[in-house]
């Protein structure tokens, strides 16, 4: 959870928090209005078994202090949701899961700003590179990846579309 306390104090003017069953329902509306990106990752809107699978959210084996969703409030409102794994899938590495922004708080570079943040303080904690994957359907998710800096390093074909492994080292 170091990461998360840094991310506190870098990001002073937002609520940085992490996501439970007890304050899942201040934060359900980032879920909800990203109803674009469900359509396209699972063919229908977000329920609320996604928001608590999100938060819950562990693979098999891995551990699970570990994985944590956090989320990010600018003056008692839901801005954005991440949802990361610490050392996944290898040490060193950490993986975004998943990130969310509520459709208020787009396009004021909040988005940028949290995860340029992230960064910064992944590569001070020593990881050596930061990794996500995004599905190549995923058009803005996609470019907003690759304007921050991310490269594509893997392609895989499933279920009529293709997830981008994507990641960003150390420069």
């Amino acid at each position: 959870m170091h990461l998360r306390t840094n991310l506190q104090q870098r990001l002073s003017d937002y609520n940085v928090e992490l996501l439970s069953m007890e304050n899942l329902d201040k934060y359900s509306e980032v879920f909800y209005c990203n109803n674009d990106y469900y359509l396209i990752t699972d063919g229908r809107s977000a329920s609320k078994d996604d928001c608590i699978d999100t938060i819950e959210y562990c693979p098999n084996g891995f551990p699970k202090e570990k994985c944590y969703c956090i989320g990010f409030s600018i003056n008692g409102e839901a801005a954005a949701i991440l949802s990361m794994l610490e050392d996944y899938p290898d040490n060193g590495t950490l993986y975004i899961g998943l990130f969310l922004m509520n459709e208020k708080f787009k396009r004021k570079g909040i988005a940028t700003k949290i995860i340029n943040t992230l960064i910064d303080e992944a590569f001070h904690a020593d990881y050596k590179s930061v990794k996500l994957s995004v599905q190549d359907n995923n058009i803005s998710g996609f470019s907003f990846w690759k304007k921050l800096g991310f490269y594509v390093t893997e392609a895989n074909h499933c279920n009529g579309f293709c997830n981008l492994s994507m990641e960003y080292n150390r420069h």
